[in-house]
Order: C-alpha cells, then sequence, then structure tokens
C-alpha cells in the first residue's frame, strides 16, 4: 500500500471534479490552463446547463398555462431538480476549494504506506483494513458509474436511436430531443437539430460529471476517514508499553492523529453540510416523481429511463447515508479499542489521560445536513417514508 495507490482510487473522482471546474491540486504545469479552469470553467458549465434549464423551467410555465397534462409536466421536474442538487453541491465545494486540497493533501500524507520488503505478518490487520476500504470505494465508484452512464443512455442515446430508425423505416426525420425545452426559436428544423441535441446531451454530462464527483467525493472522506479510524483503534489497543515514556510517546501520537481525524471530520462537514440538507430535501422529491412517472407512462421507453433515474436517487442517497453513519460508527468504536487495551498498567498521569480520550471518543464524529439532521441511516429510513407519502398522495390525487 502507498499513496500512489491513495491517488490511483481517487483519479475517476478528480477527473470528474475537474472537468466540473474544480481543482483538487494545486498544480502549475500549464499556467494558462490551470488560469481557465480555476477561474471561467465551472460558469462556462454553468452557463451551458442553465441554458437548458432555463428553457426547460419556460416549458413547464407554457404548460400550466396552457393547460398541459400534469404527467407531461412531471416528466421534466425530475431532470430540473437534480440539476439544481449538482449545482448546489458543486458551487460548495468551488467556493472551500483551498480547504479540499487541504483535506486531500492531509489525507495523502498520512496515508500508510508499507514497505513491499515487509514482513506480511507485522502488519497483516492494518493490511486487511486498507484493502477492504479501498475495495468498498472502488466498489461504489464502479457501481455509481455504470447507473450513470445508463441514465445518460437512456435519457440522451434512445431518442437519438428512435429518430434514425424511423428515419431508416419511414425515410422521414422525425425530430426528437432528450428532453422538452422551450426556445425563443424554432428547434424542429433539422438544420439546428444537430446542435441543440449536442448541447442537451453536454448539459446532461455536466450534471453527472456535478453529481458524480462530489459524491463520490464525499465517499472517499468518509472511508479513508473511517479506515483511519479503525487503524487509530489498533494503535490504541497496543499503545500501553512496559517503559513508561514509551507509554507517553505512544499516547501522543495516538492523541494528535485523533485531534488530526476529527479536524479532517469538520473541514469535511465545511464542504458538504449545505449541500447536503438540499439533497435530502430534493431525495423525497425525486424518488416519488421517478416513482410516478414509472407507474403513469404508457410509453415504455420514458418508463424505462425514470427506472433508471429512480436507481440513480436511490442508490446516491442511501450510500450518502450509509457512509455517513459509516463514519459516526467508526468515531465511536475508538472507546472500545481504548477499553480493551491494558490501561490499568500504565502509570496514573496516563491513565487519566486515555481517561480523557475515552470521553472524547464518546460523541460521534458525524457530517450534518446544516445541523438540521445527521447523515445516518436513521436519515435514509425516514427520507424513504416521507417519499412514500408523497407517491401516494400524488396517485391519489391523479386519480
Amino acid at each position: 500500500m502507498s499513496t500512489k495507490e491513495f491517488e490511483k482510487t481517487l483519479k475517476l473522482t478528480k477527473y470528474a471534479l475537474l472537468i466540473s471546474g474544480i481543482k483538487t491540486s494545486k498544480n502549475h504545469k500549464n499556467k494558462a490552463v490551470d488560469y481557465f479552469i480555476d477561474n471561467y470553467l465551472y460558469y462556462c458549465n454553468f452557463t451551458a446547463l442553465y441554458t437548458v434549464l432555463f428553457g426547460e423551467a419556460y416549458w413547464i410555465i407554457d404548460g400550466i398555462q396552457t393547460g398541459r397534462p400534469f404527467v407531461e409536466i412531471s416528466l421534466i421536474s425530475p431532470c430540473i431538480t437534480i440539476s439544481v442538487l449538482g449545482t448546489i453541491k458543486t458551487w460548495f465545494i468551488y467556493l472551500n476549494k483551498e480547504t479540499l486540497i487541504q483535506i486531500l493533501t492531509k489525507l495523502k500524507e498520512i496515508h500508510p504506506n508499507f514497505d513491499e520488503n515487509d514482513t506480511k505478518g507485522s502488519f497483516e490487520t492494518e493490511r486487511k483494513i486498507i484493502e477492504k476500504s479501498m475495495k468498498l470505494f472502488k466498489f461504489v465508484q464502479v457501481l455509481l458509474l455504470n447507473i450513470y452512464i445508463l441514465v445518460v443512455t437512456t435519457f440522451c442515446l434512445i431518442p437519438g436511436i428512435i429518430s434514425g430508425y424511423n428515419y431508416q423505416k419511414t425515410g422521414e426525420f422525425v425530430v426528437a430531443y432528450p428532453y422538452e425545452v422551450k426556445y425563443p426559436f424554432d428547434v424542429h428544423k433539422s438544420s439546428v437539430w444537430y446542435l441543440v441535441y449536442i448541447h442537451q446531451v453536454w448539459a446532461t454530462a455536466i450534471v453527472i460529471f456535478n453529481v458524480f464527483g462530489c459524491d463520490t467525493l464525499f465517499f472517499a472522506l468518509c472511508v479513508y476517514i473511517n479506515m483511519h479510524f479503525n487503524l487509530l483503534g489498533l494503535r490504541f489497543e497496543k499503545i500501553v508499553s512496559n517503559l513508561k515514556h514509551e507509554t507517553k510517546k505512544n499516547l501522543a501520537k495516538a492523541i494528535g492523529r485523533h485531534h488530526e481525524l476529527i479536524d479532517l471530520v469538520d473541514q469535511s462537514e465545511i464542504l458538504f453540510t449545505k449541500s447536503s440538507l438540499f439533497n435530502i430535501v430534493t431525495s423525497s422529491i425525486l424518488i416519488c416523481l421517478s416513482a410516478f412517472n414509472i407507474t403513469v407512462s404508457d410509453r415504455m421507453n420514458i418508463a424505462f429511463a425514470f427506472f433508471t433515474f429512480l436507481l440513480m436517487s436511490l442508490s446516491q442517497i442511501s450510500m450518502v447515508c450509509y457512509f455517513g453513519d459509516l463514519l459516526m460508527t467508526s468515531s465511536v468504536a475508538i472507546n472500545k479499542c481504548i477499553y480493551n487495551c491494558p490501561w490499568y498498567e500504565a502509570d496514573q498521569d496516563s491513565k487519566r489521560t486515555i481517561f480523557l480520550v475515552m470521553m472524547r471518543s464518546q460523541k460521534a464524529c458525524r457530517l450534518t445536513a446544516w445541523k438540521f439532521a445527521v447523515l445516518n441511516l436513521g436519515a435514509f429510513t425516514t427520507i424513504l417514508s416521507r417519499s412514500w407519502s408523497y407517491f401516494a398522495l400524488l396517485k391519489t390525487v391523479y386519480k
């Protein structure tokens, strides 16, 4: 295990954030490119995305005024919601880029670096903890990536495929787009179809990069901080030595690491706390509307598209709550590890210090939704309950 492996696991996340306009390191290889990414790329993506979103909002308003069926309007609402969610997620990270760089630099600095010549048995338990953490994060990355690719395929590529198929079959080209957007010009001309279609696909890609980059960053921070809490627990279990000065030295290092991890959680809270509140609020709406569109749509391609959207929404919020819960659990588990060490063999000063650490570790380190809710599995069950209530109400009103 080395820092190279640490960098490798974060590669997809860093690429996604970079495309979104967020740099995760201070790289000065090309100052012109760095300057563009730091100052303009985020706003270019914002402009490209919101020209589509404003058109969708205009289409909804026009649909309400002209009496368009509610089912048609409900097809656009989840797309607008997830787009705004992705923007909010990236916005708070963009504002706190320096904090993000500090967190990643610190995690890289304290990442365990085992030499290949180390005997396998010396760090066997530590290796298992690290390997388990890295495998978990890689699995989540690949899972989310596949889900997002499926979403892009169903929403963006299928309309184009259907248009091409109809053209081959009938010889008549029928203009179709991924989303219903009202433009100030006629988009039903084949001459502008390519440009508008590419624009909508790119807007979708921006949303995917925003959500994927921010979510996998959140998961990475939780996984690695959780890993370090578990490693710290092992250190506390072996903290008492036969030599008094050795015990104090070990204790000082362990307490220092404990403070570092608590500080990392606090910095992560700065990055995600405000966007997490919006995430929790909108997740119930996204799940409700996706399920509603699946049940009422009589078109198979739309039902399947929103099935992938529902899968994305459920996986995203469930993992946010799961990893937040994982972080809380590991931070409190330090208390049990300290209790399992032979603290009764230590000197009086060390016993008092150990007691203080035990008291502090009883308070869980946690990530919140702007202090209104704690990100844990309990929050996920609440979201599911609310989603079902909204869905049942919506179905009743629709009938």
